[in-house]
């Protein structure tokens, strides 16, 4: 469940797709980035977004390319390979409820994961 859900957002980034991930999404979900102050707290919130970063990756011509990789808090995290911010590697990581949808997602540096 968990890598299936990072490749279909690795697949979301690299198609600019957001709906892509949208059936994997909890109603309640959380998504929270350490660069970013707001969590944001809904599925609506978050696929608005989503959409609206991805559109403006795609207009200026952003690809990103991603490796799953092993996790130390997370079995799995889905790793940015084709770039390193100042602070390093950074991906995302996602927690699942009992319904098998993503209930939080984290984009995060590769230390966290």
């Amino acid at each position: 469940m968990e890598e299936l859900f990072l490749n279909k957002l690795a697949e979301a980034y690299q198609t600019y797709n957001a709906s892509i991930i949208e059936d994997y999404l909890a109603d309640e979900m959380r998504y929270a980035s350490m660069w970013v102050f707001h969590e944001m707290t809904s599925k609506d919130e978050y696929m608005d977004y989503l959409t609206g970063k991805l559109q403006t990756l795609k207009e200026h011509g952003v690809w990103m390319e991603f490796q799953i990789v092993q996790g130390r808090m997370h079995e799995k995290a889905l790793l940015v390979t084709n770039d390193e911010a100042p602070e390093g590697k950074f991906g995302f990581v996602a927690d699942f409820n009992d319904q098998g949808k993503v209930k939080m997602l984290n984009i995060t540096a590769q230390a966290f994961f």
